[in-house]
């Protein structure tokens, strides 16, 4: 029998490749994957492998231990052929702060492994510029519990710190319980004639409020659990804590005006040591944090004090642009004001990088409740969509997760009702992208982070020449899309003035050359003339330097900027 000739082809194609053992092999981190979550110690192992397989490009190191001793992890990433990493501008991005928001910290992994792994050069060339220190996990000791105990979609979501919410003597003694020990902390209802819910005829999952007349079916209890303490009241006393986004120094309120603010500003174990790390970085040009849920790119101001009321128009520009950028890879989220388009948010993470730091920050709310978009779409007239958000979701649910994202509504013993019913949504649903939606999260953040990051200054002396009379001219350019001092850290003197030095002689005058006007005198602190309005986002200053001898060096020290350097001509 003769192979037809199209077969013969294929076989000699085949016959042609080399065998497996010549194949190359899978590249660094292949096994780390974003179609699944990390626990801590996998989380911990990843951030392992990737130091390991890249020790010249990476630093690992904790920040500090959390409330419970669990360390929190920073992997520092650059390029270990590109010079001092400590002379660059700096960007850090942190994931995990509310321990409910776990994909927060798959979003930081993909980054890490994205800066390590890529080829592409735009990639390669953003690493060699700037140093970023990635912490994948600010709060350890609730990511652990989401992980590894029954909860909710909610829950927890502070850092755990006893509290006596009942007043009772004793704390954290009557929270929710595992009743049917599947896992899960459900909803709870209880059938009951007078209550003031009835089954919802779009689908028997949902409950409605009864109307005017008509009879009720059941009562809605909350969480999952009993009266643990015998109050006669229902979880009312659960886990207590302090809110990480609620901790800062940056328009702290107390308690009264701020829940979870904690008894002081940094009284936390895992929010200090994140504000001692950042403290101490040399060249911190931006701030990333990522939270959920929402779709949302998030800037400041969050609250409404005197500092953030009126925020300089040359920021809000800067901001701006940054997030209508974000919005091109992130084409379904929306950017937003914290405190006008949202909530006041009082001693935030985000406010205290960019009004204490001098930094760019933003937060990204991520993944956006299941079922939100098709009802976008029947609100366009779409074929697809559903007027009802809950109707979505559930349709959601049962075409993409095929049923396994809401339990249906079962009995269960009780110990005081007799009988009460426990359904309702799961983890890694509602407020985490199911498995097979994340890597798509992480992958379309993570452009809007290296693009946010790509901003940073990047300072260069792009001349440096002696002229006739002994001075030195000097022009540098930053070619980075931000200033190196922000308006807000200039009104609020954040930041140390920008630095110009020669090497070699002492420096005796220094002046600002102002195109069409008149030259500006510096301040010269030691041997070093002082740029206090620092340097504009794509844009350049001249000075003519005055030493006492001749000069063979130019140096530039900025904050946020870094170092730049080039020899006197």
């Amino acid at each position: 029998m003769r192979l037809p000739l199209l077969a013969l082809a294929c076989l000699g194609a085949l016959a042609a490749l080399p065998p497996r053992s010549a194949l190359p092999e899978d590249p660094p981190l292949a096994a780390l994957t974003f179609d699944r979550y990390y626990d801590g110690a996998q989380l911990e192992a990843a951030l392992r492998a990737m130091h390991a397989a890249y020790p010249q490009d990476t630093r690992l190191a904790s920040m500090g231990p959390s409330r419970e001793g669990r360390p929190l992890f920073v992997l520092t990433i650059f390029d270990g052929a590109a010079g001092d990493p400590n002379a660059k501008p700096a960007f850090y991005v942190d994931g995990n702060t509310h321990g409910n928001e776990v994909q927060a910290s798959e979003v930081c992994l993909f980054i890490a492994k994205r800066l390590l792994t890529s080829q592409d050069p735009w990639v390669k060339a953003l690493k060699a510029r700037v140093t970023f220190h990635v912490a994948p996990c600010v709060n350890p000791d609730s990511r652990e519990r989401y992980f590894h105990t029954p909860q909710n979609e909610h829950s927890p979501r502070r850092i755990l710190r006893p509290f006596d919410d009942d007043r009772d003597g004793r704390a954290d003694e009557d929270g929710p319980e595992d009743l049917d020990g599947d896992g899960h902390i459900l909803q709870m209802r209880v059938a009951d004639a007078e209550g003031d819910l009835v089954s919802d005829e779009k689908d028997a999952r949902l409950m409605r409020a009864r109307k005017p007349g008509e009879a009720g079916q059941w009562r809605l209890l909350g969480d999952e659990g009993t009266d643990e303490d015998g109050d006669g009241r229902l979880n009312e006393d659960g886990p207590g804590g302090v809110d990480p986004n609620r901790n800062w120094p940056a328009n702290w309120r107390p308690e009264v005006d701020q829940g979870g603010a904690g008894p002081y500003p940094l009284s936390e174990p895992e929010t200090r040591a994140t504000a001692l790390f950042l403290l101490g970085l040399p060249h911190l040009s931006g701030v990333q944090s990522f939270h959920n849920a929402g779709r949302m790119i998030l800037r400041p101001p969050a609250a409404f004090t005197d500092k953030e009321a009126d925020m300089p128009a040359s920021d809000k520009r800067l901001l701006d642009e940054l997030g209508r950028r974000g919005l091109v890879v992130l084409p379904t989220y929306r950017y937003m004001q914290i405190r006008e388009d949202l909530y006041r948010v009082f001693g935030g993470f985000v406010d205290w990088a960019y009004v204490e730091l001098g930094t760019t920050a933003f937060t990204n709310e991520l993944w956006g409740g299941i079922g939100k978009e098709l009802v976008e779409r029947a609100k366009g007239g779409h074929e697809h969509g559903e007027a009802d958000d809950q109707v979505a979701a559930l349709r959601f649910n049962d075409v993409a997760l095929h049923g396994r994202g809401f339990v249906r509504w079962k009995p269960c013993p009780h110990p005081r009702w007799g009988t009460v019913e426990l359904g309702g949504w799961l983890r890694f649903t509602t407020r985490s992208d199911p498995p097979e939606f994340l890597h798509e999260t992480c992958a379309r953040n993570a452009m809007f982070v290296l693009d946010h990051a790509a901003s940073a200054p990047d300072l260069v002396v792009a001349e440096a020449r002696t002229q006739a009379d002994g001075s030195v001219e000097v022009r540098i350019e930053n070619r980075g899309l931000q200033p190196t001092i922000h308006a807000m850290a200039r009104r609020y003197d954040v930041l140390p003035a920008d630095r110009v030095r020669l090497v070699g002689p002492r420096l005796r005058a220094a002046t600002r050359l102002v195109p069409g006007g008149s030259d500006v005198v510096l301040a010269v602190r030691g041997d070093a003339a002082l740029l206090p309005e620092g340097i504009p986002g794509e844009g350049s200053v001249r000075l003519r330097l005055f030493p006492e001898g001749p000069a063979s060096e130019v140096r530039v020290e900025s904050r946020v900027g870094g170092q730049a350097r080039a020899a006197v001509k």
